[in-house]
């Protein structure tokens, strides 16, 4: 574990506010009111994300990522011709209502030990001026790591030795945690630190707050579960999926649909989150008169219900293996029942073998 840095020390209880927090990732800034009635807070999108958080002032905790490391995984021409200072960063995010800051971040082409070091010496002099500028309020600095950096651990050594407090974004072509090594490294990242924040994840944000992570986001569709990396063939539009808490995953709606009249997967589709309500079933969310925003939400409240539940647990290490064994086992009972659709997770695979 590092020292504990400067920024860290002088904003005293700070970060006390956040711990064991679960917030949603906006995939759409206009779903705030939406997932504000479940999550602890939300993070806001993108430049539209400052008006947004302007208007909704009641979020529980609002933060708002700039999401600069698209343009740079896009190789999109930057409009913004003058950077904004640090300070101007700051004053904008506290002028819209953010309680808590996070540095411009960036997703440069090079990835030596010089680049990851001068991005965080970046971070570190926006962490200097919110310090000044705002004490009271915590401050991150995104790390956007791709699937091979987590597995060959090259951020660890430099984030150690800086000590600052960090808000991870994991990058890959598919899920950056379904590879033992890959989640192996993710865990030594936010280990490696005193205070992190996990951003644009899935259910994983269970485990990870529960291995040392202070807070999470969940994001609210696929296009916030991670960061995703083109391919040189080009990305299919995904489906629209729904999450099944008892299988701790996001199914494909095609498949929920098919599986409509199956008493013999009663057990697999229930679902008792507020949306759902007691003795609820997931697949009755798939009826034609239930529109997508209803899908939507009940997807934010269940997986924050079931993250939640892991984290507040008497021994949240035992809880979340045990969340992770259920859900591998249901997926295995598919395929004996001869069901064909939906594939196993291979982040569950990877957390029941790093954890057992």
């Amino acid at each position: 574990m590092s020292q504990v840095s400067p920024q860290v020390a002088r904003t005293g209880g700070a970060f006390i506010g956040l711990r064991g927090k679960l917030l949603a990732h906006l995939s759409n800034n206009d779903d705030n009111p939406m997932a504000s009635r479940h999550a602890d807070g939300v993070i806001f999108r993108g430049s539209a994300g400052f008006q947004a958080a302007r208007l909704y002032s009641k979020s529980g905790i609002r933060i708002i990522d700039e999401e600069r490391y698209r343009a740079d995984r896009d190789n999109a021409m930057q409009l913004e011709l003058i950077p904004r200072t640090p300070q101007e960063s700051i004053h904008a995010q506290l002028a819209a209502g953010a309680d808590c800051l996070l540095a411009p971040s960036r997703f440069p082409t090079d990835r030596s030990h010089g680049s990851i070091e001068a991005l965080i010496a970046d971070g570190e002099a926006f962490l200097d001026a919110a310090n000044e500028m705002a004490p009271q309020v915590p401050a991150f600095i995104p790390t956007i790591i791709r699937y091979d950096e987590l597995s060959d651990g090259r951020w660890v050594g430099p984030l150690r030795s800086a000590g600052l407090p960090i808000a991870t974004i994991f990058a890959a072509y598919g899920d950056p945690l379904e590879d033992p090594h890959q989640l192996e490294g993710a865990l030594e990242v936010i280990q490696s630190v005193e205070v992190s924040l996990v951003m644009r994840n899935d259910i994983s944000v269970a485990g990870l707050i529960t291995l040392g992570a202070l807070a999470g986001a969940v994001g609210t569709s696929s296009a916030v579960r991670h960061l995703w990396l083109p391919r040189k063939r080009g990305n299919a539009r995904p489906a629209r999926s729904i999450f099944v808490p008892e299988t701790a995953s996001w199914m494909k709606i095609p498949f929920v649909e098919q599986a409509q009249a199956d008493p013999d997967l009663d057990a697999v589709f229930r679902c008792s989150c507020s949306v759902c309500g007691p003795g609820g079933d997931v697949r009755h969310l798939t009826l034609p008169e239930v529109c997508d925003s209803v899908q939507d939400e009940h997807s934010v409240a269940a997986a924050i219900q079931l993250a939640r539940s892991v984290i507040r647990g008497d021994d949240p290490v035992a809880s979340w293996l045990d969340v992770c064994q259920r859900a591998v086992a249901l997926y295995d009972e598919l395929d004996r029942l001869g069901v064909s659709g939906p594939r196993k997770p291979g982040a569950l695979v990877s957390w029941i073998s790093v954890l057992a």
